[in-house]
């Protein structure tokens, strides 16, 4: 009998172990504003061709994009209504989102400030150019019954499925125009969002929110608020862009909540320091037995390169950890010392106000290192 009782154990210990789950992961990368400025547009243009090109731009970042499962980002623009403009009120050629495409880019946030910049047209207008490049986008639709067939924004991969929300906290006093949807941070609205969204049985939900103050390095109460009503109805993870500038990252490892507060600019022609750059947030959500948690979060820095020679104008975004120890790469030192300013910043503000969120690529004063600052200084 107790032989039979061994094996009946064994054998109900061997049908657990069959039944489990693999484990099952997947790595998302997160960036802050992509806007169009009027010289970034003056720059992308050439007499000789007599067309838009973006591509430049991204060719340094490029091979970062492309390696996680699905890279976001927020587009701050509207697309292919002319005559193409910078601030106050943006419009920029369908070219910047071609390049966006191939830069490896998956997935556009189109709610945020500049949403209703030309109006119905514009947001009309964007949308289609999105859908005819193929580029997955969600926070601004066609009309209500648009968004009611296509949302909540589902992706999944390895047996892992999220859904994407994203909220803006206004459209800078401009009504939105009927039929037309820009999702605003309205309780009710996200709450109604939410119930959809968990409809769907989703893994995680992800919000992706423009939101706060520009040019503060710190978030202000709303920010906080905000992201309190998120974990309180189930998101947990709320991703943040607007300050164009970076802002802390704090992820509660027991609760498994997590919030970053800005991402700052990802490509813009705003030069003042510490907007001239921004930080891209990479997050791994892993799934074991039937369960998804945070894995690791991690971020690193990006800065946008205005490199003026002669007649030309280039708008070049480069990852800090690799071009920092590259000073030969700059047609002017005072360049690569901007750079270097924002850096520092950037990584003393979050080295203090961080919470389990380090840089991927650690700062390091190794040998490298020692002879840049001997170079520069």
């Amino acid at each position: 009998m107790k032989k039979i009782g061994l094996l009946f154990l064994l054998l109900k210990a061997c049908i657990l172990i069959a039944q489990e789950q693999p484990v099952s992961s997947v790595k998302l990368l997160f960036l802050g504003d992509i806007m169009g400025h009027g010289p970034q547009i003056k720059a992308a243009y050439s007499a000789n061709t007599k067309a838009y090109d973006f591509n430049p731009n991204y060719q340094y970042i490029k091979p970062l994009l492309s390696a996680p499962d699905f890279t976001i980002a927020n587009l701050e623009v509207t697309l292919g209504t002319k005559p193409y403009s910078g601030y106050p009120q943006f419009s920029s050629p369908s070219a910047l989102a071609s390049a966006i495409k191939k830069s490896g880019i998956d997935i556009l946030g189109t709610a945020n400030n500049h949403s209703c910049d030309r109006h119905k047209k514009g947001i009309i207008k964007t949308i289609h150019v999105l859908d005819s490049l193929k580029i997955q986008h969600t926070g601004t639709f066609v009309s209500q019954k648009n968004k009611d067939s296509i949302a909540p924004f589902i992706i999944e991969k390895n047996n892992i499925r999220i859904a994407l929300l994203n909220y803006t906290y206004g459209t800078n006093g401009i009504p939105v125009p009927t039929p037309t949807i820009v999702n605003i941070l309205d309780k009710k609205t996200i709450l109604k969002d939410i119930e959809q969204a968990k409809k769907q049985h989703p893994d995680q939900i992800i919000a992706f929110v423009h939101w706060g103050e520009q040019y503060r390095d710190l978030p202000v109460n709303s920010q906080k608020k905000w992201f309190q009503f998120f974990k309180n109805h189930g998101v947990s993870i709320v991703i943040g862009s607007h300050p164009h500038v970076v802002e802390p990252m704090e992820w509660d490892q027991e609760e498994q909540t997590l919030v970053v507060y800005s991402l700052g600019n990802f490509i813009s022609n705003q030069r003042t320091f510490p907007r001239d750059g921004g930080a891209m947030f990479e997050l791994t959500l892993t799934k074991e037995n039937g369960k998804t948690h945070i894995s690791k979060a991690s971020y690193a820095l990006s800065w946008v390169y205005k490199k003026i020679e002669k007649q030309n104008t280039g708008y070049y975004i480069l990852p800090v950890d690799e071009f920092e120890y590259k000073p030969y790469f700059f047609a002017k030192i005072s360049d690569y010392k901007k750079m270097r300013l924002f850096s520092k910043h950037a990584r003393m503000l979050l080295q203090i106000h961080n919470l389990n969120i380090p840089e991927k690529k650690p700062f390091s004063k190794g040998f490298l290192q020692l002879m840049r600052e001997l170079y520069i200084y």
